[in-house]
């Protein structure tokens, strides 16, 4: 599985404007939405927050992965968003989250949305990921990063 698969350029945003966990989500979700036909932003909106609030998805390292399962979603989809500044995502380490990995999958599908999860987290360990993504000044830019360490580079 590459992640790659699943990310559309137009659903890559390098500079986030919101301010708060639930803008955040807001925002990446608009993002999706638009690039979808199957369901609109207010049902995965509802769906991602209804996941968080069970346990925050900020993880350590700035990084967080909000995501959920919908009925009315075809296929796993991600839209990444970046943040300069960082906000506050509740993560485990107790830091802001800079990048967010914000992803929708199918309720009757469990194996992409795992692995994905686990994409990520394992990326989170190469050295200089984190430090690439933050400073990449626009969505191809980001895909490019992502693409090579999936590559092996």
């Amino acid at each position: 599985m590459k992640l790659t698969d699943y990310i559309k350029i137009e659903c890559i945003k390098t500079d986030l404007i919101a301010e708060d966990k639930e803008e955040v989500i807001e925002e990446l979700v608009e993002m999706l939405s638009e690039s979808m036909t199957c369901c609109g932003a207010d049902v995965i909106y509802q769906a991602v927050m209804e996941r968080e609030n069970e346990g925050s998805t900020g993880l350590e390292k700035g990084i967080a992965i909000p995501h959920a399962k919908c009925d009315e979603v075809d296929r796993l989809r991600i839209v990444i968003g970046i943040s300069r500044e960082g906000i506050n995502f509740d993560s485990l380490d107790g830091k802001p989250a800079y990048i967010f990995f914000l992803m929708i999958a199918p309720s009757s599908e469990a194996g992409p949305h795992v692995q994905a999860i686990a994409r990520i987290v394992k990326m989170i360990g190469i050295e200089g990921f984190r430090e690439n993504l933050i400073k990449a000044g626009n969505a191809e830019k980001v895909l490019e990063i992502i693409e090579n360490i999936e590559n092996g580079g």
